[in-house]
This record gives C-alpha cells, structure tokens and sequence, in this order.
C-alpha cells in the first residue's frame, strides 16, 4: 500500500487550483470576445470549436474523429462551417503513418442573412503524416489531398484539393503548453491558392488523455481574411491491451 506524503496532496491540490484559474480565465476571455466584438464583415471577430478524437485500437491502426463549427460571430449565431470527419489511419512506425477519411457538412458563404441556401459538402480524404523532434520541438507534417462534393442551389461541382500543414508544440510545464501551426491549401482543377490557416495558442493539460487548447487563428482567401479565437479540446485514447509480464516462479 502506497501512503502519500503531505508534498504530494500539496502538489496535486496546487495543479488542480492551476487548472481551475487557467479554465476561468479561459472562458472569461472567450465570452468577454462575443460581447465587444460585433461589428461588420471582416473586421468582425468569430468563433472556430473545434472537438477532436485519437484513438488507437492496435500497434498499427487507429481512428480518428472530429467536429469542427466555425462563426462569423463569436457567438454561435452565424456558423460558417460545421464539418465532421472520421477516419481510419495506418501507422507505419512511430513517425510515419497514412489514413483516408470521410468528411460531411455544410457552408454559410455570407456574413450577411439571406435566402441563399448553404453549401452542402460530402468530402473523401487520404493523407500522410510525419512527426519528429526539432530545437527540443514536437513537429508534425500533414500531406491531405480532397476530393470535395459540392452540392450549390442550382449545380454540382467536384473540387479537388491539396493541402499541407506544419504543426509545432512547445511543453511549457507539466500542465501548459504553446502550440502553433500553418496549413495552406491548393484547388487542383486549376492549380491556385484557395486559402491558409495560421494559428498560435496556449493549451492546457487537463488529464492523461485530454487538453484543451485557446489561441488567435488568421483565416485567409483570396480575396478576405478573417480573424478568429479557436477554442479546441483534444481526446487521446489508446484501448491496446497492455503488455502482460511473466509470472515468476
């Protein structure tokens, strides 16, 4: 029987307390955003929630899973996008793994109300992803190609994609981490820009398998870039069974 010293109650009520404070301030900073921040088109400061799960089934497979609802607004009365994925990976060796996935949802293109019906997507995806450690860095790579079905009021279209992400993330503490992000996109019909994605925020270790992670996200097209607070809570699962030891004799 293990007895726990005064140190270590003290130490754990002291995370928990760490935990809390960071939570609150969380959610003030958050909610405080969608009171003071509604103004017009670009200049106004949306949303983008993000909820995603890993989990590993065996030594070489695992599923993935997320759902994504981007704003206009910081609040959730103009959604943008609301998209979810599921999808199968296979892991190679510790660095390397590849997956394919499916994607459905539907897009707002309008800040503005009208009667211009959304956007319905249905979306398959493969990708390949390598990690590595760089500067006392956790880096991943992600190498996604698309193929994007795109249901409009009065026609279809197939779009395909490629994008690229570069992701990084720092260990701070045993509670706090920073982590930050690029992801740029390429139609593949004609080979032009479609859009970026560049992030930079502070996470927060809640338990073994989960954190959540706050930050400023620049959502750029074309033609129009859009700044967003990203609120993102991450599950990692990993359901092999573990290794038996021989029983001694």
């Amino acid at each position: 029987m293990t007895v726990k010293s005064p140190e270590m109650g003290s130490s754990l009520c002291l995370k928990t307390i760490m935990r809390t404070k960071f939570l609150i301030t969380l959610l003030t900073l958050y909610f405080h955003s969608s009171i003071y921040s509604q103004n017009l088109g670009e200049s106004t400061w949306g949303s983008w929630n993000e909820i995603t799960s890993s989990n590993r089934i065996s030594n070489k497979f695992s599923v993935n899973g997320s759902f994504t609802n981007w704003n206009y607004e910081t609040t959730l009365n103009k959604p943008q996008l609301i998209l979810g994925i599921i999808g199968v990976n296979y892991h190679f060796n510790k660095k390397i793994s590849a997956g394919f996935g499916y994607a459905s949802g539907n897009i707002d293109t309008s800040f503005e109300v009208n009667e211009v019906p959304d956007i319905l997507e249905n979306r398959f995806l493969e990708q390949v992803v390598y990690k590595h450690k760089l500067f006392h860095l956790n880096w991943s790579h992600r190498f996604r190609l698309e193929q994007r079905f795109l249901e409009y009021e009065h026609e279809d279209l197939l779009i395909h994609r490629v994008r690229y992400r570069f992701k990084g993330k720092q260990p701070l503490s045993e509670l706090f981490f920073v982590s930050f992000y690029d992801e740029i996109h390429f139609n593949l019909n004609e080979f032009v820009f479609q859009q970026n994605r560049a992030y930079l925020g502070i996470g927060l270790n809640l338990t073994e398998h989960s954190n959540i992670d706050l930050g400023y996200a620049r959502h750029s097209f074309k033609t129009k870039s859009f700044n967003r607070i990203s609120l993102q809570l991450n599950l990692k699962y990993d359901f092999r069974k573990p290794k038996h030891k021989l029983a001694q004799l």
